[in-house]
């Protein structure tokens, strides 16, 4: 969720428009944690390591489709503008 947050609001702080606050916001929020395993396991040489990405992975799939869907449901002025 942090991620989300410090996206969203970063870019807001840039002056970028709503739709690329909220692609930057969902592009921060979601991390790849195939490579963070893969990291883990292949260059740490640690599986303890690899089971904080085998853990948030499906919640920042799960937790990014909804943003992205509760975000198109909410409405924006055409053409995406707006602060």
């Amino acid at each position: 969720m942090i991620g989300y947050i410090l996206g969203y609001w970063g870019a807001w702080l840039w002056g970028l428009n709503r739709t690329v606050c909220r692609t930057i916001a969902i592009e921060v929020g979601l991390q790849n944690s195939g490579m963070a395993t893969g990291l883990a396991i292949n260059v740490l040489q640690n599986a303890a390591a690899a089971l904080g990405p085998a853990i948030f992975g499906p919640w920042m799939n799960i937790s990014g489709a909804l943003l992205a869907a509760w975000w198109r449901r909410s409405s924006l002025p055409p053409g995406g503008e707006g602060s």
